[in-house]
């Protein structure tokens, strides 16, 4: 199963399709149109609450849902989120997404 995040991944043109998951770092606070989009393909696992910016949190959020749904890939453009789902969820591919790609 392939996964992306939200903010450069998906708002980079990459489009998931229908046996893929979106897992977003975001508050429900953050759901806008490109998640609603989204959830019209796939399931959206969002992280809901939080502090905004809150990168360690965010990253610990992917992996523990990486690691239930058994996500082999990863579309992810924040290094240091990277770093810690790699960490967390060893046994996933993690593909590093540069802006603009």
């Amino acid at each position: 199963m392939t996964g992306y995040d939200i903010d450069g991944v998906l708002t980079q043109g990459h489009v998931p399709k229908k046996g893929d998951v979106v897992i977003s770092g975001r508050t429900f606070a953050e759901y806008d149109e490109t998640a609603q989009r989204a959830a019209n393909i796939c399931p959206v696992y969002i992280r809901g609450v939080g502090a905004y910016g809150d990168y360690r949190h965010a990253a610990e959020f992917k992996a523990q849902t990486i690691n239930r749904l058994g996500v082999d890939v990863f579309y992810e453009d924040d290094k240091r989120q990277a770093r810690i789902i790699s960490r967390l969820a060893p046994h996933c591919k993690l593909v590093i997404v540069a802006a603009g790609t």
